[in-house]
């Protein structure tokens, strides 16, 4: 089993496609059992289904938690997966999956106190950043100090790439005050 893991660690961070993901097989790696993730903005799941699988190769037997946020077959340019089919999807990879429709500022004040201490946030570059905006007093309830955020963006080139923030900078992004758990 460990040189699977191993030939899986190396074949995911040193070739896998997009270049910029990368970083986030590292990360968990170095950061192992990584059990709570959370995706805004799902697209086709692959890169939910990669991450869930990942995860599990140094999850020493706990469970995998995700919570998906996207628009599914609600999605603009209709490419996204619809909701009963991506459920299906991840979770044959046996890892306990909670999906919520809507964009980010509607879907996360539902669940940001249910679905608490995440390790790992992705925010994906497809999303409306004025949602994004709406919601980010809302991120920190789902987050601990470890917790890591990253926000793909895609730079002028059409590159796309990975921002990185803590809780603490996720907090000072806010205008509002940061709505703490009750």
């Amino acid at each position: 089993m460990a040189a699977g893991r191993v030939l899986r660690y190396l074949l995911k961070s040193w070739f896998s496609k997009p270049v910029h993901q990368r970083e986030i097989y590292s990360w968990i790696r170095q950061q192992a059992p990584i059990v709570k993730i959370a995706e805004v903005g799902l697209g086709k799941t692959q890169r939910a289904q990669d991450l869930i699988e990942f995860a599990q190769l140094y999850a020493d037997d706990r469970p995998i938690q995700f919570l998906g946020i996207d628009m599914f077959e609600g999605r603009p340019g209709e490419d996204g997966v619809p909701l009963k089919s991506a459920h299906k999807t991840l979770n044959a990879l046996g890892a306990k999956v909670q999906l919520v429709p809507g964009d980010a500022a509607s879907a996360l004040p539902r669940v940001a106190n249910a679905f608490r201490d995440v390790q790992l946030l992705i925010i994906s570059a497809d999303q409306d950043i004025e949602s994004i905006r709406r919601s980010l007093s809302w991120i920190p309830r789902m987050l601990n100090e470890k917790s890591l955020v990253l926000w793909e963006v895609k730079d002028a080139q059409g590159e796309l790439s990975f921002g990185r923030y803590s809780m603490s900078q996720i907090e000072a992004m806010t205008t509002s005050p940061v709505r703490r758990a009750a």
